[in-house]
């Protein structure tokens, strides 16, 4: 028990004091920095039932209401585990030579490090259970969550997955990704947006992030690919593919069966182009520039509006 009290605190101590690892004697293996190799913002971890420190496995794990914080990145969870590695594990790109330096012939020398470095780094942050992961630009909510540090991509999974910013709601089926270096977040799974009163699904969901007027990171264009549905309040479209410009409101659909129907009418086509601003539909036999064997046509089925009362008069004769 005295051990475990030893590591929790050294792990306590390590994390709360990221300096005092960077500078520990380096017989000591150098601490935990918490840093990441390639930009080296530190990770805090904080939780309310203690840590422990596996050496030998390279984890620190925070139980109770565990808290990890880097930049402006904040993850929530029941549970959360980092694992570590020496610095010399780094993952390095491709070897280069500079001028002037001859290479390191010494037995040992691990590629894009050296034995002076010293200390060890976060590359992977796992959090279980009642998982929350939250941005200046958006919320996520998931059960489970692996962040790798390294890619700057986390994969959250479980039940009721979603994503949540000031203007839209993303949710999936199978996983919710987020690929930070790229600004783009992908909902795999029956995958849907939802934006006030429309909202486009599909088998994969990709949105596109970019800052806005007011400089704040927002969805700026969305794809949808496979068992594609765009509904609106006056319309519902389907097809294999959907492009969505969320500054001009125009969704671009596409497939060999594109559908749209609007109350009773119908429209059946291969490329459709909705205007959600103006609420304009175009359906057209081809995309633009697309090869055409002249059988192509745009189908449309108009129903007439009955008025009110007009197929429910009486008959007469009847007593009335």
């Amino acid at each position: 028990m005295k051990r475990a009290a030893l590591f929790v605190l050294l792990a306590a101590t390590t994390l709360a004091a990221p300096t005092w690892a960077k500078d520990a004697p380096k017989s000591h293996g150098g601490g935990v920095d918490l840093t990441s190799g390639k930009s080296g913002t530190p990770l805090e971890v904080y939780s309310d039932n203690g840590m422990e420190l596996s050496q030998d496995l390279k984890t620190v794990i925070a139980h109770g209401n565990a808290k990890a914080i880097r930049g402006n990145i904040t993850v929530k969870s029941d549970t959360m585990i980092a694992y570590y590695r020496d610095k010399s594990e780094t993952p390095a790109g491709p070897a280069t030579k500079k001028p002037g330096k001859k290479a390191d012939k010494k037995a040992g020398a691990q590629p894009g490090g050296d034995e002076q470095s010293g200390g060890s780094e976060i590359w992977r942050v796992e959090a279980i259970d009642h998982v929350t992961i939250a941005s200046p630009s958006q919320t996520v909510y998931g059960d489970h969550a692996d962040y790798n540090i390294d890619n700057a991509v986390v994969v959250v999974t479980g039940k009721d997955l979603k994503m949540v910013t000031p203007t839209d709601l993303i949710t999936a089926r199978d996983a919710l990704e987020y690929w930070d270096q790229k600004q783009v977040a992908v909902a795999r799974g029956n995958a849907k947006a939802t934006r006030a009163d429309k909202s486009v699904a599909g088998d994969v969901l990709t949105a596109d992030f970019a800052k806005d007027s007011d400089g704040k990171m927002a969805i700026s264009k969305a794809h949808a690919d496979k068992n594609v549905v765009l509904t609106t309040p006056t319309e519902v479209v389907t097809g294999d593919h959907a492009d969505y410009d969320v500054e001009s409101g125009i969704v671009i659909i596409t497939g060999n069966d594109v559908h749209l129907t609007r109350e009773q009418n119908t429209l059946d086509g291969q490329y459709a182009v909705i205007n959600l601003n103006t609420g304009i539909s175009k359906l057209y036999p081809v995309a633009p520039g697309g090869a055409t064997n002249g059988t192509q046509r745009v189908k449309g089925v108009f129903t007439p509006q009955k008025k009110g009362g007009d197929d429910q008069a009486p008959a007469k004769g009847k007593g009335q």
